[in-house]
């Protein structure tokens, strides 16, 4: 018997981060779970990625997901925003490399 393959899909922002999780056998694929992790609220940049990371670490926690893939930046308004991207980015990564899974 084939057993599912649990996927997390991450869309990283430094203010909203998405994420959704499905089950994927063979070339059918379901819905599991999707939301946000919203920072929007926390004015300190530093504390914006350590809200990010603690919550996908624990959204990772719950839903037990075999492999991450995380949306790379492929356009930015400007340096700055472009740099605040790749920094959530890098704590989306980490918090799935953290918990064990390959991250594409």
């Amino acid at each position: 018997m084939l057993k599912a393959q649990r996927i997390i899909g991450i869309d990283p922002g430094s203010r909203i981060t998405g994420y959704g999780i499905i089950d994927k056998l063979g070339a059918g694929t379901g819905f599991v779970a999707c939301g946000a992790v919203r920072a929007d609220h926390e004015k300190d940049f530093s504390r914006r990625l350590l809200l990010i990371f603690t919550e996908l670490s624990e959204i990772i926690e719950k839903y037990q997901p075999e492999l991450a893939a995380v949306e790379e930046l492929f356009v930015a308004r400007n340096v700055r925003s472009a740099l605040k991207l790749g920094q959530a980015r890098g704590a989306a990564v980490v918090a799935a490399m953290r918990q064990g899974l390959p991250v594409h």
